[in-house]
């Protein structure tokens, strides 16, 4: 081979080096740019030993708070709109099977867009408006934390039969949420009815939060498909500082037209490096007073993610056979 043909080759060589190297250069500026939208891994993981009101006698490892491992980003598109995505996993830490049934996506699903002025739209699983706006503030012992709340004013917990009739998440829905000052307002909408023939869940809440107090209300009917179900519900809270004031109340009826009602006050006061939570809460079914809960507990805070936690709780109409008192000690840690 000659030394000319040995320069053609090391040239034709360098040119397309070249050549590969621009498009690779390319190529990372591209998935530089896809790479601009933001992705955050979060969850939380809580696991208490004790045992529950209303439930078979026997000391158990639980997680009343709904452990889970979610993903969500967004995606500046300009203009002031943004896309957006939302997926959260529910798992029993004591075990490490999927929490709530055979359901992976557990908590939300969906994707949306959303702009500052006009609110944003979800399409898929995602919260009740009128629980996000009420139903969720009236309860102190809250969601992840002692665990002893069952969040009756969704016209839930161990004492009602028949299942719920407000909801914590609804399926097919089409979500809309606003923000106008102090007050939030969102409707939500199933595009497929429950059923047979049945109706479909339609729901919406609303709240204003200013400075130290709370107030939010919600509606939501057809849940379960059926025209006669429905649920309403009022929140107040209100923060003197040295201690947080509770109140919720929920009424409305099941398929069948049985009347269920609900009401529920308490407390948190900060004490050390921790608070004093405290709650009374009733229920009502057809005229007739299925729970009494009375709950105390005290949190710990180890860190702004990490706490432990002790409550102690009363039921007075627990039925024969089922724990009329309970407790739980627990840790709670997010990340």
């Amino acid at each position: 081979m000659t030394s000319l043909t040995r320069k053609s080759i090391n040239l034709e060589t360098f040119f397309m080096n070249k050549r590969v190297l621009s498009g690779l250069a390319a190529l990372a500026a591209c998935t530089g740019a896809w790479a601009e939208p933001s992705v955050t891994v979060f969850g939380f993981l809580e696991a208490q030993v004790g045992r529950q009101t209303q439930n078979a006698p026997g000391t158990q490892l639980y997680d009343m708070g709904g452990s889970r491992l979610g993903f969500k980003g967004d995606e500046d598109l300009g203009g002031g709109l943004k896309a957006s995505f939302y997926l959260e996993h529910r798992l029993n830490p004591d075990d490490g099977t999927v929490g709530g049934g055979a359901t992976f996506w557990k908590g939300g699903s969906w994707v949306g867009l959303s702009s500052e002025g006009m609110g944003s739209v979800k399409l898929g699983r995602w919260w009740s408006q009128a629980f996000l706006k009420s139903q969720y503030a009236s309860d102190p012992f809250g969601m992840g934390t002692l665990g002893e709340g069952s969040y009756p004013t969704v016209g839930c917990g161990p004492a009602f039969s028949g299942g719920c009739l407000g909801a914590f998440w609804v399926n097919n829905s089409v979500s809309y949420e606003n923000s106008f000052g102090p007050v939030s307002f969102g409707a939500q909408y199933s595009v497929e009815a429950v059923g047979t023939g049945g109706k479909h869940p339609v729901n919406f809440g609303v709240s204003y939060g200013d400075g130290p107090l709370y107030l939010g209300a919600g509606y939501e009917a057809s849940n379960d498909g059926s025209s006669d179900e429905r649920w309403t519900s009022l929140a107040a809270t209100y923060d003197f500082g040295a201690v947080k004031l509770y109140g919720g109340y929920g009424s409305g009826q099941d398929a069948a037209q049985v009347k269920r009602k609900n009401l529920i006050v308490g407390f948190t006061a900060p004490v050390g490096a921790g608070q004093v939570i405290g709650s009374y809460n009733t229920q009502d079914q057809g005229g007739v007073k299925v729970e009494q809960l009375l709950s105390l507990g005290y949190k710990y805070f180890l860190s702004k993610r990490t706490n432990v936690f002790a409550v102690v709780a009363s039921d007075s109409k627990a039925p024969t056979g089922t724990n009329k008192s309970g407790y739980a000690l627990g840790v709670f840690h997010s990340f």
